[in-house]
Parts: C-alpha cells; structure tokens; sequence
C-alpha cells in the first residue's frame, strides 16, 4: 500500500514499552519534539512525527522501532500510549478495510 497515495492512512511510529529502558535518547534526538515520557513510557505524537527516523539508530534496546498502518483519524493518541504496558496488536486486514483502509 503506497501510503503518500491515501493520505487517510499513516504508518503509526510506536516506542515498545516492555522493551524500552526509558534512557530518554529517543527523545533527546528527535529533531521536531515528537517524543515524550511520563513516569511510565515514552510515546510518539503522531501529528508531530516527520518520519525522519533519526531517534531509531540511536536506541539501544529497538524498542522505537515499531510501527502501525493506521486510519488517520484511529491513531493512537498520546494519552493512550502513555496507559500502555504493551504494543497493541496490529490491525488485521479485516479490520483495517471496515475503516476504509485497502491492503
């Protein structure tokens, strides 16, 4: 799928919170302030993410390195990720074509 051709989808960046050491790289890195933490997990702001990547060869653990084919307007929110004590599962193919996503 050939995301720059349906701008209703993203590839959502997600930081792993059973894998991230909360060494706060990722985010002392990020060139566009995308990143931020609370006491429990760091998270990317899909509105603010550029999809430079520049925070992923820096990490230590990979834990920034996974990703999410979303509906724009279903992105995990901030407040959401920072309740996580684990990635979501991905959405199936099913799911994403009822929001309106073809694979």
């Amino acid at each position: 799928m050939d995301m720059a051709a349906n701008p209703q989808v993203i590839r959502q960046h997600l930081i792993d919170p059973e894998i991230c050491i909360r060494c706060n790289t990722c985010e002392a890195t990020c060139p566009v302030g995308a990143i931020t933490h609370d006491s429990r997990n760091y998270v990317v702001d899909a509105a603010k993410c550029n999809l430079c990547m520049d925070c992923i060869p820096p990490c230590p653990t990979g834990s920034i390195d996974n990703w999410r084919t979303m509906p724009r307007v279903k992105a995990y929110s901030v407040a959401e990720q920072l309740s996580w004590d684990a990635l979501p599962a991905e959405l199936t193919p099913e799911q994403l074509a009822e929001a309106g996503v073809s694979a």
